[in-house]
Parts: structure tokens; C-alpha cells; sequence
């Protein structure tokens, strides 16, 4: 008994540690102690920076920062839980690993989990979880540092199997799976993965209908439907807390918040209520040609792409004299990627997969076929964002909650999953398969024929293509607009040199896009060669099997080394130094007072966290800014309306000096944090409260919206002795003194925040009001008082204790449900 259940767990577990050995070698510099430098994970630290202190000397971050955008909730950079929910299984299950191997083996083995619910054998299974794990999307987003979305990946196999079992009637046990894997899947907080998974689990939920009231199975489904719901709720109650401040925070961003302001003029007819702008959430759509980068990584070039000595483009620069290291060096730069899109990596899932997914379509007759074909094929037309605009702005303005998202092409990861759960279920049935050796070999041959004439087709046509990418918007080039205006400028306006590299430019790019249709070309054939050989019995299912997983390793580890190898891994020490305070800064910092904001213009304010690291920013980078911020920055800060700078105690601007260094220069009319005003400015609306910020003083006076009337309970009789100070700013609470013989209106240089910000004088709590159109205002009484904000939102005190409780409900479950399984075992066999 002992034996065979070794025989049986055996497999799994030589798996499992090849897939920790695949992650460790890909990821070998991490063991010598070296770090992958994540750009985003970079500006991270710097946003978080403040946090992470904070919670050195509290044990848990605070729910506000002011180092960025002049001061936002915490909620969406480096909240907790003070119960920490949940954080002991994902190390369990990560095995403690350290990044991005932790990522690459749980991407492995959450998918290889989905197989094994699906009785796919163990090494068909095993290509399967490569193939999602190493698609070149995971490895692009791992570099860029997108952590959480990566994470969330990793967990939507599992949740998928999960799911299964519950309708494999295994109620306790998939139910509680479903939820515990749920929990870790919103708890990575990259809500659009989340979202895109909800429309996948839609679409089985559809298709399983039809299926069960065909077979008649309706008690089932409903059964099925239930705990499913039921699941999905532990899920959301166990992570309530973070997605009740999120969702209370997306009324005020710009991902569901709506301007208060009439739409700028190139806004026009491409903003949606509640929602981002069309612009912006388009911006990263991916063309009909750019899809097949999912068969040939390079179609379209890359970003990442580097040309060599033996290109045209560089032995042109070197026939027009440029010297040979000069030559080398500027081709470093040259702009391979010629698709529709700002910049982008090839998301690339592999030849080999891509055919055995189609030989897995056409060879599985189950009911999982149609909704794997049918999300596919959503988000295929989605993906395409506006190069497919009517369809999908129809469903930015309709589906509910879609209009929060941006970048249509992160869409990829369903089909990466898909693509890969065909291949394998195609696989395990030609194995498998009892069916006439005729209809395999047909099938075979039809798949073969569709993804080679697929490949010819894209051959044929690259003598076609312009391999030349054209902006459409003249205010923003990209690509080829902007490297010809370079181009212009090297050659002082040489139009022949100019037309010879744009010309040498288009032959790299075709030469990259031929050799890689040639390469998938044969690895397809490889493949193909292996299952023909495998049904005509020249080898076994073992040969078959192993020499498939050697080419869909070979395959797409060679394109992953494209975009992340040892070169992407840096020393500690040199890690550490991105982090160091230029003289700049350590100027800055010599200041006494810590409560001061800093303007950096040395490079682009408002996407870059970098100074936010060192100092209260008033810019940042953070893609769910306050709409009244982003209101702010487009009609005052981008202007440098000095007033505005000074309502926000910006203290210090950064710029660039004439030898590129940063300089600090001092701002000595900055308001520092809190003053008295002489007088109100009344606004009929949020647009002449904005308008009147245009030529306002604000030292002197405020602009408050006529909404706010009831706020301001009196008027303010000028008090020329009057004083207001900042006691103390501990984040989550800021502390004031004042004094005056008479009412006066105090203005707060801190970000107004409904959701959550209390105002007391003297332990009373008091209204307030939005002034200035993004500031706090409230009025004083006479005397001497103890101000106090204090940031007490409900969502987050209340949602952590329920969120305790649900988990706690969930990990019953899932013990309920593993001891009913053994229990199943222990029963005796009767007749």
C-alpha cells in the first residue's frame, strides 16, 4: 500500500522539483547575490519609502502618505493587515524563494495543479505549466517589476482548478480551494488580472450551464453555482478590507472618480463617466498584425531588441564614417519595435504551444473546448483596444467597472492560459485516445496545415510590409517620427543620409521578422515531426513527451533570455546605489523642518517616485492618482502658477543644471503648513473655483465652492496677531495650535480626502471644507485651540475584522474538505 502510494505521489514530485531547478537556473545570478533591477519595483520603494519607515517604528504602514501627490491613501502601495492575514501558505507554497524565482516555480506549479484536476498525465501536465510560466509576457512584466500582476498569474490556474473540482462534485474540498486560492488572487491586488478572470470564469459558467441541462444535471449546477458564489465571496469578505478601501478609493481617482470640471478641449467625447479617458486607457492596444507575436516572437520588432555589428544599420553608419564604437553604441538605440503601440515586448507563447493548442481544439470533444475558444477569442478583439474601437468602447462605456482599467494588451494573460490548457488536453487525448490511428493522423495533418499555412501566409507577406511604424497623432511621436527627427538633427538635415538608415532600418527589421517566421517554422515542424513518429509507432509516448518538453523549454527560454538574462541582475551595492541622494537632495534634507513638499522638474515630475524616496513630493508615480490632483496638475501645476506651488508649501524645485545635475533652488513664498486668510472667495461652480486659482493670491485669500456654504459656519474678521501652527504630522494624524482674537478661516496645505479624514478643535470634531479646489479649509473661533485632523476610515477598521473571520471560515473548509477526502479512502470497498 506504502509503495504504490509512493509510486503515485513519485511523479509529482520529481515535477514539482524540476520546476524549482528550471527557476533556479533561469534565475541563477539571485544565488550569488545579485538582484534584478525592476524599474517599477524601483519606483516602488521610492513611493513606499515613507510607509516602510513608518512601519519600522509601528509595525504596520500607515494608511496615509504625504510623500507623494502632495499626500493619498496608502491603499494602493504598501497596506496590511495589523492580523496579517495570510501570509504563511503563499510561503509555503513559494517555498520561501526569493524573487522572481518564487514567481517563475508558483506559476508552474499553480498550473500544473489545474492539469492534474483535469487527469492530465504528469509530464503532459509538466509542458503545460512550462508553457505558462516562461511565456514571454511573464518574464517582461517580471523585469518592469510588475510584482503584483505577476502574482495574481500565478494564482489563476489554481482558483481554475479549484473551480474544477467543485464541479467535479468534490463540493468541501473545491469550494474550499477555490476560496483559499481566491483569497490570494484578489489579495495580489492587480484588480484587472482579477477582473479578466471573472470574465474567463464567466465564460465556463456558460458554457457548463449548457452542458449540465443538456445532460440534465440542473440540482447539479445549481449545487455547483452556489458554492462557486460561495467561494468567490470568501475571497472577497477574507480581503474586504483592502477592497473596500480600494473600491471607496476608486470614487475619488482618476480610474472611477469623474472630474467635477468641463472636459478639456482634446478631451472631448473620449471621457467616460466614472472612468479613465479613452486616451489613456487605449494607449497600450495591440494591433490585428501584433497578435501573432503569440506564434513568431518578433514579428514586430521589440523594444528590448538590440541590433549587432552585422546589421545594415550599422554598416551604413560606418560607410557614412561614423567610427566603429560610436556605430556600436548607436545602434543600441535604434527602435527595432514598429507595431501600433508606445513601446512593447513580444508576447510571445510559444510555436510548439500555439500548434498543439490548435491540434488540442480540433482533438478534444469535450465542453471545455467552447468556452476556452470562446474567451479566447473575447479577448483577442479586446486586446486589440481601439484598432477595433466600436467594439471596444462599446464595452469601455457598458461592461460594468471595464472603464477603470487601462492597457488592453494585458488582456494576454488569458489567452497565454488558454492557449497552453488546449495544448495539454490535446496531448493527454492523443495519447490517451481510443480512436482510429486514421482520424489521429487527419487531425494531426489539419493542424499541421493550419499553423503552416499560417507561418507561409505571414512569409509571404512580409514582402508586403512597410516595417515602418507612423504615429497618427502628430502631438505625441513615437517610434520612427521620433528617431527621424534624430536622424534630422545628426545629419544636419541630410534628407539622403536620413532616407539611407530609415531605409537600412526597415531591412534589420524585416531580416529579424523572416528569421524568426523561419525559426517557429522549425520548431512546428519538429513537433509535428515528433507526434507523426509517435502514431506511427517509430517512437513511445515517453520519447514523445520528453523530446516535446525539451523543445517548448528550448523555444521559449531562448526568447526569455531576449528580454531578462544575468545582464538584467546587478550587484547589491549597485542596487543600493539607485537609492543614494544626489547633492541635490542632501541639500534639501539639511532643512530643519521636515514638513516642507519638493517640485522636482529635473526629469518627468509626475512619473517618478524617485523623490519621493527622500522628500514630500508633489508629484509621484502612481497610475490611480486623485482626480482633483490630476485636476490640479493639468490646469496649475503644468502651468508653474506660482500661487498654486505656494498653497502646497512646495519649498523647494529641483532642475536640471546647466552640466545636467540636479540643483535645489529655495521657493521663500511657500505657506508652509497651515495660515489664516484675510478673506472668501465664493465659486458658483467647480469650474470658477478652478478658473479663480488662475490669478489668485493664496496667501491671502481662498476659493471655496458654494457647496461647501454649510462648512463655514461664520465669517472671518482678519486678526493681523493671529498665529496657526503644525505641532506634529504622524501620517494617519495631524496636530495644530492656534490663537486669535478673533473667527478666522484657517487653510491646510494636506489633499482633501472625504473618505476617511475627521477634523476636531479641541477633541470636538468640527466640518470641513475642500478650498482651493484640492485643499482643507476649516474655521477657527477665537481663542487659543488644539486642531487635529485624523484619517479614520470605516472601510479599513471595519473590513480587517471581517476579513480575519472569513479566512478563518475559508481554512475550515478546506480542512473540512481534505479530512472528507480521507475519510473517502479510509472506507472499506463494500459490494
Amino acid at each position: 500500500m506504502k509503495n504504490n502510494r509512493l509510486n503515485a505521489v513519485l511523479p509529482h514530485l520529481v515535477v514539482v522539483i524540476i520546476f524549482l531547478l528550471i527557476a533556479i537556473l533561469y534565475c541563477k545570478p539571485v544565488l550569488d547575490g545579485k538582484v534584478l533591477s525592476q524599474h517599477d519595483s524601483i519606483q516602488w520603494q521610492g513611493m513606499a519609502h515613507e510607509a516602510l519607515q513608518y512601519k519600522e517604528q509601528h509595525g504596520i504602514p500607515p494608511l496615509w502618505t504625504v510623500s507623494m501627490f502632495g499626500g493619498m491613501p496608502t491603499y494602493q502601495i504598501a497596506v496590511e493587515s495589523p492580523y496579517h492575514i495570510g501570509e504563511i501558505i503563499p510561503k509555503i507554497l513559494s517555498l520561501g524563494l526569493p524573487i522572481p524565482i518564487n514567481f517563475l516555480f508558483l506559476a508552474a506549479v499553480g498550473f500544473y495543479l489545474l492539469c492534474i484536476v483535469l487527469r492530465v498525465r504528469p509530464w503532459i501536465a509538466f509542458i503545460g505549466a512550462i508553457a505558462y510560466a516562461y511565456a514571454s509576457y511573464n518574464v517582461i512584466i517580471i523585469a518592469a517589476g510588475h510584482d503584483t500582476k505577476m502574482l495574481a498569474m500565478c494564482y489563476m490556474p489554481a482558483v481554475l482548478a479549484g473551480v474544477l473540482l467543485i464541479l467535479r462534485k468534490k463540493y468541501f474540498l473545491g469550494t474550499g480551494l477555490t476560496a483559499l486560492f481566491m483569497i490570494y488572487l484578489i489579495g495580489a491586488n492587480h484588480l484587472q488580472i482579477t477582473y479578466y478572470f471573472f470574465l474567463l470564469l464567466g465564460m465556463l459558467g456558460i458554457a457548463y450551464a449548457v452542458y449540465c441541462i443538456r445532460e440534465k444535471q440542473v440540482k447539479h449546477l445549481l449545487i455547483s453555482g452556489a458554492l462557486i458564489a460561495l467561494a468567490a465571496m470568501l475571497g472577497v469578505a477574507s480581503n474586504l478590507m483592502l477592497m473596500w478601501t480600494t473600491y471607496e478609493y476608486s470614487h475619488e481617482s482618476i480610474r472611477g472618480g469623474q472630474s467635477e470640471l468641463s472636459p478639456l478641449a482634446e478631451q472631448k467625447g473620449l471621457t467616460t463617466t466614472g472612468g479613465l479617458d479613452k486616451t489613456y486607457a487605449f494607449r497600450y492596444s495591440v494591433g490585428q498584425l501584433e497578435t501573432f507575436t503569440f506564434l513568431v516572437p518578433n514579428l514586430m520588432g521589440s523594444s528590448d531588441v538590440k541590433l549587432t555589428t552585422s546589421s545594415n544599420t550599422y554598416k551604413e553608419l560606418t560607410t557614412l564614417g561614423i567610427p566603429p564604437v560610436e556605430a556600436e553604441r548607436m545602434i543600441q538605440q535604434w527602435p527595432m519595435y514598429w507595431g501600433n503601440q508606445p513601446w512593447t515586448s513580444a508576447t510571445y507563447l510559444g510555436a510548439i504551444i500555439c500548434f498543439l493548442a490548435v491540434l488540442g481544439f480540433i482533438l478534444t470533444k469535450s465542453w471545455h473546448r467552447w468556452w476556452i475558444l470562446a474567451i479566447t477569442i473575447l479577448s483577442i478583439l479586446m486586446m486589440w483596444g481601439d484598432n477595433l474601437a466600436s467594439f471596444n468602447y462599446f464595452l469601455f462605456d457598458h461592461l460594468p467597472f471595464y472603464n477603470k482599467f487601462r492597457a488592453p494588451s494585458i488582456i494576454v494573460v488569458l489567452p497565454q492560459l488558454t492557449f497552453a490548457l488546449l495544448a495539454v488536453m490535446g496531448l493527454n487525448e492523443l495519447i490517451t485516445a481510443q480512436s482510429d490511428k486514421k482520424e489521429l493522423f487527419k487531425n494531426l495533418k489539419l493542424a499541421g496545415m493550419i499553423t503552416g499555412g499560417l507561418l507561409v501566409l505571414l512569409l509571404i507577406m512580409s514582402t508586403s510590409l512597410s516595417f515602418t511604424n507612423i504615429s497618427n497623432d502628430p502631438e505625441h511621436p513615437r517610434g520612427d517620427d521620433r528617431f527621424k527627427a534624430q536622424l534630422v538633427q545628426m545629419s544636419q538635415g541630410n534628407t539622403t543620409v536620413v532616407d539611407t538608415m530609415m531605409r537600412a532600418l526597415r531591412e534589420d527589421r524585416a531580416s529579424l521578422y523572416r528569421s524568426d517566421v523561419i525559426r517557429s517554422a522549425v520548431l512546428v515542424g519538429l513537433a509535428f515531426l515528433l507526434l507523426w513518429l509517435f502514431l506511427k509507432g517509430k517512437v513511445n509516448g515517453k520519447v514523445m513527451t520528453g523530446g516535446l518538453a525539451v523543445l517548448v523549454l528550448f523555444d521559449l527560454l531562448q526568447i526569455d533570455r531576449r528580454f531578462v538574462d544575468d545582464s538584467n541582475f546587478v550587484e547589491q551595492s549597485n542596487y543600493r546605489a539607485m537609492f543614494q541622494p544626489s547633492p541635490a537632495d542632501q541639500q534639501i534634507l539639511q532643512d530643519k523642518d521636515p514638513y516642507y513638499r519638493v517640485y522636482n522638474l529635473a526629469g518627468d515630475p509626475f512619473n517618478d517616485a524617485m523623490t519621493s524616496y527622500f522628500h514630500k513630493s508633489i508629484g509621484g508615480y502612481h497610475a490611480a492618482k486623485l482626480q482633483l490632483y490630476q485636476d490640479l496638475i493639468e490646469r496649475q501645476i503644468a502651468k508653474n502658477n506660482i500661487q498654486v506651488l505656494n498653497m502646497l508649501n512646495t519649498k523647494y524645485v529641483i532642475q536640471a543644471g546647466q552640466d545636467g545635475q540636479p540643483v535645489a533652488q529655495r521657493n521663500p513664498e511657500a505657506l508652509g503648513n497651515a495660515w489664516f486668510v484675510k478673506g472668501i472667495v465664493w465659486a458658483a461652480n467647480a469650474d470658477a473655483e478652478m478658473q479663480t486659482l488662475d490669478h489668485m493670491n493664496t496667501r491671502d485669500s481662498v476659493v471655496i465652492d458654494q457647496r461647501f456654504k454649510s462648512q463655514v459656519t461664520t465669517q472671518p474678521v482678519f486678526d493681523s496677531s493671529a498665529t496657526i501652527q503644525l505641532k506634529k504630522n504622524d501620517l494617519n494624524s495631524i496636530s495644530y495650535t492656534a490663537s486669535s482674537t478673533k473667527p478666522q478661516f484657517a487653510v491646510f496645505s494636506e489633499i482633501y480626502y472625504k473618505a476617511g479624514w475627521h477634523a476636531y478643535i479641541d477633541g470636538k470634531e468640527v466640518p470641513y471644507a475642500r478650498v482651493n479646489y484640492a485643499l482643507r479649509g476649516l474655521m477657527v473661533p477665537a481663542g487659543k485651540h488644539e486642531i487635529a485632523f485624523r484619517f479614520e476610515p470605516a472601510s479599513y477598521y471595519k473590513g480587517i475584522k471581517i476579513s480575519l473571520f472569513s479566512y478563518i471560515a475559508t481554512l475550515l473548509l478546506i480542512a473540512a474538505g481534505i479530512g472528507m477526502a480521507f475519510r473517502r479512502k479510509k472506507e472499506p470497498v463494500t459490494a
